[in-house]
């Protein structure tokens, strides 16, 4: 039941999925992560009235004299806004990986514990393309 969040439960009502009940409840958890941090990485920061501190920061002013700052910064936004707003993942980390042969993706991975097991490790790969959009992949 907690694997999921508050919408996805109710949209499994409405629908009479019963199929998630025979899922492995870990695998349910780790794809409602994973559709949560697409949205969360996605969502400009200052744009859900609800709350103004949700989403990521605009990319394209971080400060910094050179690459290896403007990376850091990113690095230390996805890690700050993930802490802050998905509570299923503890001992989050962040690590920008270089692709020099695609310059204008980020390439990052996400390295975390899930809340609840602390003996679940889980791994996300992910990348941020020129536009801003972000993709994660297990």
């Amino acid at each position: 039941m907690y694997e999921q969040t508050l919408l996805e439960r109710i949209e499994a009502l409405e629908s009479k999925k019963e199929d998630v009940a025979d899922e492995n409840p870990l695998e349910v958890e780790i794809r409602s992560i994973m559709t949560h941090l697409r949205k969360l990485l996605n969502t400009n920061r200052g744009s859900v009235p609800i709350d103004p501190e949700y989403g990521m920061p605009d990319m394209t002013v971080f400060s910094g004299d050179g690459l290896d700052e403007t990376m850091a910064g990113i690095r230390d936004a996805i890690q700050d806004v993930v802490r802050r707003y998905e509570k299923r993942l503890s001992k989050v980390k962040i690590h920008i990986e270089a692709d020099h042969s695609d310059v204008l993706t980020i390439h990052f991975s996400l390295e975390a514990m899930l809340s609840r097991h602390e003996n679940v490790p889980v791994f996300f790969h992910s990348l941020v393309k020129p536009g801003g959009r972000v993709d994660i992949n297990k």
